[in-house]
């Protein structure tokens, strides 16, 4: 998804892209908690001003993961705002003294040979909205960590092992205030 920037004209340009299911696999990486569902859809707008260049719209992606409680798949759909100006290489802006971008400068990048990869911009973009921990639902029970049962489908009748270490706690009373 490279864009000549001789082709974003005084009213813009409109990219409508169907973000294949085979390109999002790769841009999420081989081992990525991550897989595509079914192809997503990239609706952006480029403006340009002198050199730089403004992107804004939306990545839709429709995603499958393991729950981190149960491994159940889940579905995590994506609907990722993009709002990035991009600069040439070399003339974006400077960090502050401490290393960090002044909050006005996030959502800045760069773009090489006159030529805008969207590809990078979406990768981006949607890597940031990506759950750390996906779940199922917020009640998830999770699995036995003794004999790894799914327990919500219920109790799953081992005796689980208890840390010796809080058993201390049980013999605390408490008392009303």
């Amino acid at each position: 998804m490279r864009i000549p920037i001789d082709k974003i004209g005084f009213d813009g340009l409109d990219v409508n892209e169907v973000l294949e299911k085979a390109w999002l696999t790769e841009a999420l990486g081989a081992n990525a908690p991550f897989a595509p569902a079914k192809d997503g859809r990239l609706d952006v707008h480029l403006t340009r001003a002198d050199e730089a260049v403004h992107v804004s719209g939306r990545a839709r992606i429709s995603l499958e993961a393991a729950c981190s409680r149960c491994l159940a798949p889940v579905p995590v759909a994506l609907d990722t705002p993009i709002s990035v100006t991009l600069f040439p290489k070399g003339s974006e802006p400077e960090p502050g003294e401490d290393g960090e971008l002044d909050p006005d400068d996030l959502g800045v990048g760069t773009y090489e040979d006159d030529e805008i990869d969207l590809s990078a911009v979406v990768h981006d973009e949607v890597f940031l909205e990506l759950p750390m921990s996906p779940i199922c639902s917020e009640s998830c029970a999770g699995l036995c960590p003794t004999c790894g049962k799914d327990l919500n489908t219920g109790p799953c009748g081992c005796a689980q092992a208890t840390d010796d270490r809080w058993q201390a706690l049980k013999r605390i009373k408490l008392k009303d205030s």
